[in-house]
């Protein structure tokens, strides 16, 4: 039953390693950012994300609604990644603080993958994303819900995080952290107090 599980979890991220992996490799110079600033013109813009001249959409605030990253590689697999509200930092232009964020993962012929929270941290040089509060990782009946997922593509590495639940529709699983390496595909499923036990439940 544990290996199962553990091998169920591996791909649930292994779906988000390859999209994050092609993305990096076909977009890393094409990727852009579409911003939809709400204002009583209702403009649209459509920036280079590598573009170090970034300027302020509105003069007095860093603040953007509705910003959208999509990406979309030869093979068509596509990774979309949006927000109700983000926060630009011009002093490290490559960060974005995000709210209300969703994102979208699809691969060729596969079901896609979901990921929600509440905020999010990206980085549109190295593709890091940190999404935070309220996580909930969906893939076809694979749930996992959590209050932080960090997945670095520069490290090969993906870490679910805080009042971690795993469950589909056989067994349910809670325990502290879920780590993924995402060349081996080898996951690490454990509790911070090593007197405590993970809790697995069979439905």
């Amino acid at each position: 039953m544990w290996k199962k599980v553990s091998i169920q979890i591996t791909l649930v991220f292994l779906v988000i390693f390859l999209i994050l992996y092609t993305y990096k490799t076909y977009f890393k110079n094409k990727d852009s950012i579409k911003i939809n600033q709400i204002n009583n013109s209702q403009k649209e813009t459509v920036i280079d994300s590598k573009d170090k001249q970034l300027e302020r959409i509105d003069e007095s605030s860093n603040l953007v609604q509705n910003l959208k990253y999509v990406s979309k590689d030869i093979l068509g697999n596509e990774y979309i990644i949006s927000s109700k509200s983000s926060e630009l930092n011009l002093d490290g232009i490559n960060i974005i603080n995000m709210n209300g964020v969703n994102a979208k993962i699809t691969m060729i012929n596969k079901d896609p993958l979901f990921i929600t929270s509440k905020y999010a941290i990206y980085n549109n040089e190295n593709y890091e994303t940190t999404f935070v509060n309220n996580v909930v990782i969906t893939y076809l009946d694979n749930i996992i819900t959590s209050e932080k997922l960090t997945i670095s593509i520069v490290n090969n590495f993906a870490k679910v995080s805080e009042e971690v639940i795993y469950q589909n529709t056989n067994v349910k699983l809670e325990a502290d952290i879920i780590e993924i390496d995402l060349i081996t595909k080898n996951s690490k499923i454990f509790m911070i107090d090593k007197n405590k036990k993970i809790k697995i439940i069979n439905k």
